[in-house]
C-alpha cells in the first residue's frame, strides 16, 4: 500500500510539473531548410543555364563553337539530394 501511494504521488508531481512547463514553439522548417541549403558560392552550378535536349545542346555548341557538358542524374537535383 505504501509503494502504491508513492507511485501516485510521484505521477500526480510529474503531472504538475509537466503542465508549468512552457509548450515548446512550432518547429519552423523554413528556417531549417534555409539553414541547411549551400551558399550561392558553393551552388553556382545552378546559375548555368542547362539545356533538357541533348540534340538542342549539340547544336547549340556546335554554332558557338563550345563544348558540351553531359550531366545525368536519377534524383531531384533542385532538393541537392542525388
Amino acid at each position: 500500500m505504501h509503494s502504491f501511494t508513492l507511485s501516485l504521488a510521484l505521477v500526480g508531481c510529474a503531472s504538475w510539473l509537466a503542465a508549468q512547463a512552457e509548450p515548446a514553439p512550432p518547429f519552423d522548417l523554413d528556417a531549417a531548410f534555409a539553414a541547411a541549403r549551400p551558399p550561392l558560392a558553393e551552388a553556382r552550378w545552378t546559375l548555368v543555364p542547362w539545356r533538357h535536349s541533348l540534340t538542342d545542346a549539340l547544336a547549340e555548341a556546335k554554332a558557338n563553337n563550345k563544348p558540351v557538358y553531359l550531366f545525368v542524374n536519377d534524383g531531384d537535383v533542385e532538393s541537392g539530394r542525388c
